[in-house]
C-alpha cells in the first residue's frame, strides 16, 4: 500500500480473487483513474512507468501478470474511511515503448463486474415458472464466487406463463438479458464497486434518489469552498415528457397517457420543475393501464434538464464524493443552490494527489430543501 499524504491506496491484482499487488508494482504505479457512474459500467485506468530491467519488463508482463480478464481491485482510504474505487477485470493492456531509460509505459483499462457477464452466449437455456424476479436472483447467483451481492427489486407487473404453455428462455449474454428486463420494467441494472473490497452490489431496480445527503459542495465561500469549480446548465432538449397510448378494454378505445418521471424512490428536487419542451411517443407502444401505472411507479430514468459539473480536492473536501447519492450546494445562487443527485464520479489519484471530477442533476431550479448539511 502506498500513502498519498494521509490517503491510503490499496491495489490487487490476479485471476478470481486477486491478492495485494507487488511491492515492485507499487513502486511503478504512476496513476489510477477510475470512473463510476449511475445506470452505466463502471471503469479504471492504471498506468505503469518501468525500465526494462524491472520485474515488470522481466517477468510480470511476460507472465501475464497484466492480461486481460485478470481481475483488480482499487480502494482509497481517508480518514479512515475506505472506499472501493473500481473492482472488474482488465480489458485492454497498452503499452508505449521507452524513449529514454526507464520512462517506458504500461496502461492497463478494465470494467466493472458486469463484464464478465458479457463474455458466454447462453441464449436458450429455460426459465420455467419462474418470474423475472427468480430469473435474475438465479442469473446473479453465478457470480457470488466473484463477491457480487444481488440487490433486485421485483417488476411492478410482468406476464406470468404457466409451464403447461410455455416459459420464457435466456437470449444472450446473462448482461444483455438483464439488461433486456430492465429497460422493459423502466428499471436500471449496473454492478457497482464495493461496500467493501472484494465485494460488489449488483442492483436491479428502480432508479433510487433518496437517502443521506453528503457534505455540500460550497462555491465562493471564503474558508469553506471546497471545490476548485463548478458550472451549470439548463437544457431544453433534455426537457422531455414521454407519452404512450393506454387501451381502455371496456370502452374499447385508446388514449394519450403522459408518463412523468415521478418514481418512487425518485422524488423531485426542485420546488420549480421544467415545463416539457418536447412530447415524444414512447418506444414501447400502447400500454395497457397496468404498464402504465408500472413505468410511472419505477420511473422513466430519462435525463434530467438541469445539470451540473465540478472538480474538487479530497483532501480539501475531507472525503470522496460518491456517484448515485444526493449532495447540496451552496454558493452558488437561489436558482442552483439546495440538493443535487451526484450521477457521475471519476478519480484521478497519483502520488500526494486525489482529485475528482463529478456531474450531478436535478429536476429543475430552486431546491426544495433550504438547508444542506455541511
Amino acid at each position: 500500500m502506498t500513502s498519498l499524504k494521509g490517503i491510503t491506496l490499496q491495489l490487487m491484482i490476479g485471476p478470481g480473487m486477486p491478492v495485494l499487488a507487488k511491492k515492485s508494482v507499487m513502486d511503478a504505479l504512476e496513476s489510477v483513474q477510475t470512473t463510476t457512474a449511475v445506470g452505466a459500467k463502471s471503469g479504471f485506468q492504471l498506468t505503469f512507468k518501468f525500465s526494462k530491467v524491472s520485474e515488470i519488463a522481466r517477468s510480470l508482463l511476460p507472465g501475464g501478470y497484466f492480461d486481460p480478464l485478470n481481475r483488480v481491485i482499487v480502494a482509497a482510504t481517508i480518514n479512515g474511511v475506505t472506499q472501493v474505487l473500481a473492482d472488474g477485470p482488465i480489458m485492454r493492456q497498452d503499452l508505449v515503448a521507452a524513449t529514454e531509460p526507464g520512462s517506458a509505459k504500461l496502461t492497463v483499462t478494465g470494467e466493472d463486474l458486469s463484464a464478465y457477464m458479457d463474455i458466454v452466449e447462453l441464449t436458450g437455456i429455460p426459465y420455467p415458472a419462474m418470474p423475472v424476479f427468480a430469473q435474475i436472483m438465479l442469473i446473479l447467483a453465478k457470480y457470488a464466487v466473484l463477491g457480487v451481492v444481488p440487490m433486485v427489486i421485483p417488476p411492478i407487473a410482468e406476464d406470468f406463463l404457466s409451464p403447461t404453455t410455455g416459459w420464457k428462455s435466456h437470449q444472450g449474454t446473462d448482461l444483455a438479458y438483464i439488461e433486456g428486463h430492465a429497460k422493459k420494467a423502466g428499471y436500471v441494472f449496473a454492478v457497482q464497486p464495493g461496500p467493501t473490497p472484494g465485494v460488489s452490489t449488483a442492483y436491479f431496480g428502480p432508479p433510487v434518489r433518496i437517502g443521506t445527503p453528503q457534505p455540500a459542495l460550497s462555491i465562493d465561500f471564503d474558508r469553506a469552498t471546497n471545490v476548485e469549480g463548478l458550472s451549470f446548465s439548463f437544457d431544453a432538449n433534455n426537457a422531455i415528457l414521454p407519452y404512450t397510448f393506454a387501451r381502455i378494454p371496456i370502452a374499447k378505445v385508446e388514449i394519450p397517457v403522459p408518463v412523468p418521471d415521478i418514481g418512487i424512490l425518485k422524488p423531485p428536487l426542485s420546488a420549480r420543475p421544467f415545463i416539457p419542451a418536447k412530447l415524444r411517443k414512447m418506444e414501447n407502444g400502447r400500454f395497457g393501464l397496468a404498464d402504465v401505472l408500472k413505468h410511472v411507479i419505477a420511473g422513466r430514468g430519462g435525463p434530467d434538464p438541469v445539470n451540473g459539473s465540478g472538480s474538487l480536492n479530497v483532501g480539501v473536501y475531507g472525503s470522496a464524493l460518491k456517484s448515485g447519492s444526493l449532495v447540496g450546494v451552496r454558493g452558488a445562487g437561489l436558482a442552483y443552490d439546495g440538493m443535487w443527485f451526484v450521477k457521475s464520479v471519476s478519480n484521478t489519484l497519483s502520488r500526494g494527489s486525489w482529485k475528482q471530477n463529478f456531474q450531478i442533476s436535478r429536476d429543475g431550479l430552486i431546491s426544495q430543501t433550504q438547508t444542506v448539511p455541511v
